[in-house]
């Protein structure tokens, strides 16, 4: 497991990688959901998080692709290339986002049930969860305003308040 952590560091530290913010995004999200899913004694609350994990691990290879077609349709020159590569590349942390908003409920809904001592991995992923959503945010913000299409970032504005946990003090 480390090299292959290693090689995917390397691969985000590289200059000119298209693994950037939104791979890290997805990886933070899936690591929340994984140490919540061995924390949750519900066998369906787990094999959700297993499902959410695993939806993640592909948005990470996903998001490298995407953005690269991104990039490579700034090179081009036939209308409305550019907005379709980037309304695609945005689809990953959006789906991010509501990933790791479903890992907030459901720390918040398992907190009850998880002994003292775990709690500490508990709040780890509620933490880790919530700077993926973040990150994911803020991709999405910046892809909105490279886009500067109206109508789609009031769609997809919806779409991300649908998707937010509520907030709970």
């Amino acid at each position: 497991m480390h090299d292959s952590l290693e090689q995917f560091l390397g691969q985000v530290a590289h200059r000119g990688s298209w693994i950037g913010g939104g791979s890290v995004a997805a990886l933070s999200a899936a690591l929340a959901a994984a140490l919540l899913e061995k924390l949750v004694a519900d066998p369906r609350a787990a094999r959700q998080l297993t499902r959410r994990r695993k939806a993640c691990l592909i948005l990470i290879e996903q998001d490298a692709k995407r953005f690269a077609r991104v990039i490579e349709a700034t090179r081009t020159t036939r209308p409305g290339v550019f907005a379709r590569a980037l309304k695609d590349a945005t689809e990953v942390p959006c789906q991010v986002y509501e990933h790791a908003g479903a890992v907030l409920v459901a720390c918040r809904r398992a907190r009850r049930g998880i002994k003292p001592k775990f709690q500490s991995d508990l709040k780890c992923a509620m933490a880790v969860a919530a700077s993926a959503q973040a990150s994911a945010r803020a991709l999405i913000q910046t892809n909105l305003t490279w886009l500067n299409d109206g109508s789609y970032t009031k769609r997809l504005q919806q779409r991300l308040r649908a998707a937010a946990p509520p907030h709970v003090g």
